[in-house]
Formats: structure tokens, sequence, C-alpha cells
């Protein structure tokens, strides 16, 4: 969540607002609690982040899928031990340009991302991802590779490239919410199920 914004801790939800009041996102979900959110939040486009149980219910609500190219049932996935490294991959954090460059490119329209890591392969680069300091390790996102590039490793050398971020703040671990094609991936190199997730959209009132 960028600086500046809300959390609400209720026993029933956990709620973020941006500092712009256009954007939230809500989990820990208990109940029927979608006007409850909508209130705290009437402004935004709330990404509602559950499990299967909510799913109905949400739906009944008005609640849609996520626009493309997200999608709205994913794994969530985490690690506590080292990706193996990529040779002949280079990763390093890159200005805001390049990044929405390599990641409008690789997911195929106009992206509007943060600076983060982007990788290189015979000095291109090719593939981009960012990630989210949290108390106990990086929650990964946004990671896309350019089509000409894929198969190559520049998603897995993202990966390694973050966890070793999360080896230098003192959080050995990594996180993510990952589509199929990045479940696959991300199980060989270590990473286990936790469980079956999905994200659900409402649009501001």
């Amino acid at each position: 969540m960028p600086a500046d914004g809300t959390v609400v801790d209720d026993p029933r939800f956990y709620l973020t607002v941006w500092a712009d009041g256009a954007h939230a996102n809500v989990c820990r979900i208990a109940g029927d609690v979608f006007d409850d959110v909508v209130a705290l939040a009437p402004r935004a486009r709330i990404v509602w982040i559950t499990d299967e149980a909510h799913e109905a219910e949400l739906r009944a609500h008005g609640c849609r899928d996520q626009d493309p190219p997200l999608t709205s049932y994913i794994t969530a996935m985490a690690t506590e031990t080292a990706p193996p490294a990529v040779d002949g991959v280079e990763v390093r954090l890159a200005a805001e340009a390049v990044a929405r460059d390599v990641a409008s490119r690789g997911w195929g329209q106009p992206m509007d991302v943060s600076e983060g890591w982007v990788a290189y392969v015979d000095g291109e680069p090719v593939a981009y991802a960012n990630a989210i300091a949290c108390t106990h390790g990086l929650f990964l996102t946004g990671g896309v590779t350019v089509p000409e590039a894929r198969g190559r490793g520049a998603y897995r050398a993202l990966v390694r490239a973050r966890w070793d971020e999360a080896v230098r703040l003192g959080t050995p671990a990594l996180v993510v919410h990952a589509e199929e094609a990045s479940r696959r991936v991300l199980e060989r190199i270590g990473f286990r199920r936790v469980a079956a997730i999905v994200e659900l959209v409402s649009d501001a009132c």
C-alpha cells in the first residue's frame, strides 16, 4: 500500500485504502461485510481477496472478475528457501519509464507500474516484477516477460532477485498470488501451495 493510506483492521475484514481513495483491497473476510466495506471506501475500486466460500455472496453484490490480463482464480504460494540462481540473466532495479515499457510489452497493453526489478537477456530488458515488503517477507507482484523472451529464465531470475532482497531486509520468505502459468514455474523452484484464492472487483459507487 502506498504511504499515507488507511488500514481498517476489523474482526470481520482487513481493509487497506490508498491515499487517493480510489483504490482499496480487502481480505480476511468473515461474513457478509460488503456494505460496511463500501461505506469505508465509497470512491474506491475495491479488490476483494477471499476464498471460494464467499464467491457467490460477493457476486450477488455485483462483484465481477478481474480485468484482463489479470485473472480471478489464483493460488496463494510461499517459500522460505532460496530459489535457484539463473545464469545468463542480469536483474537490476530499473527506473519507472523502463519498468513501464517492459510491463506494457509483456502484457500487451499500456500498464501504469512503478519502478521495480527488470531482467535483461543479451543486454535487452525483457521482464519486469515488483514486490511489497511485509513484516515476515516479500509479497511478489507484477511479474511478466515479453513474449519473445519467454522460456529463457527471466521470470525465475526475478524471483531470485526478490529473494535476495528479502534476505537483505532480514525477512527471508516470499509469498505470491500466482496465476496458473506462474504456479507451474514456482512449484518447480520450491514454492508450496497455501490456498486457493478468488479475487473479485467492485467499482466505486
